[in-house]
């Protein structure tokens, strides 16, 4: 990225007391295959959630190399723990990432949804899991991860009974985690499509939440209406390539979100690079950079 950043202040309220970061640590950037010559575009996300010197680390993207140097970048050199990953499923562009992670960090804890995949790098990330002594943590419905400073992580799916559906079964068995933070909260959805959004919304969970992470890229399979309104989010990002061959976001699901959230609400890494939200509990500030 070269340095075009923006940041804007949203939200009332007192600005003491300490900043919790949430990043969107991979940008998402998919090469146009028209342009590059390539076959394939590769979209993905990884979130960093960051207080202190606490790290939670939200998926990995398709790329080691690339995940372990952004890392870096946010990390200071002497901080090599990382309290906790979460693999929401564990397809390659959610996990490759991750591995390269565990082996270069120490990590702490590990959260999945519990499916597993007959995969090279799904045997290493096991593998890892086994020699390094993680602690590995199954997600289940009411599951409540507290960490310091207030900090409150809640599993609202994948459900005792997984979901079948249109969109794959890894997919709508995501890991579904809602954060807390103050008066903050972020809802970070996996790849889930309508089947299990229904299944949300049809099971009174609470998912009103501050900021949504839209589900699957944008894809035309998640983000209903139904769900909007449950979560009814001020802000939306959106992690999804430039140019990609999928067409995401698609233009019916950026309707659907620009009528829930405030004005210039929604925000999507092909447009806007890293997307940070930084709140202290009570105010919010959104921050971009390309």
């Amino acid at each position: 990225m070269d340095g075009h950043l923006n940041t804007k202040l949203l939200g009332v309220g007192s600005t003491k007391g300490t900043h919790f970061a949430v990043t969107t640590l991979l940008e998402a950037i998919a090469p146009n295959s028209i342009q590059t010559g390539k076959i394939g575009v590769s979209h993905a996300y990884s979130i960093l959630l960051q207080k202190g010197n606490q790290q939670v680390i939200v998926d990995g993207g398709p790329s080691s190399g690339k995940m372990v140097d952004q890392l870096g970048d946010k990390l200071p050199f002497w901080d090599r723990n990382i309290e906790l990953l979460v693999l929401t499923h564990p397809d390659a562009d959610h996990i490759t990432g991750l591995v390269e992670v565990m082996q270069r960090y120490k990590v702490e804890k590990v959260l999945t949804s519990g499916q597993e995949t007959d995969s090279d790098i799904y045997r290493e990330w096991c593998k890892l899991i086994d020699e390094k002594g993680i602690e590995l943590i199954i997600a289940e419905v009411g599951q409540e991860i507290i960490m310091k400073d207030g900090i409150q992580l809640t599993v609202l799916h994948p459900q005792e009974t997984p979901v079948e559906g249109a969109t794959t079964d890894l997919n709508n068995n995501s890991v579904v985690l809602q954060l807390e933070y103050g008066n903050f909260s972020l809802l970070l959805t996996g790849d889930i499509g309508e089947e299990a959004e229904e299944r949300l919304v049809n099971g009174n969970t609470r998912l009103k939440s501050t900021v949504l992470k839209v589900a699957h890229h944008g894809s035309n399979s998640s983000t209903t209406p139904e769900f909007l309104t449950g979560v009814d989010p001020l802000f939306a990002a959106i992690s999804a390539g430039a140019d990609n061959k999928f067409g995401h976001p698609t233009n019916e699901v950026i309707d659907r979100i620009e009528k829930v959230v405030v004005e210039d609400g929604l925000y999507v890494t092909s447009e806007d690079g890293a997307i940070e939200f930084i709140t202290n509990g009570e105010k919010l500030w959104v921050q971009t950079r390309r």
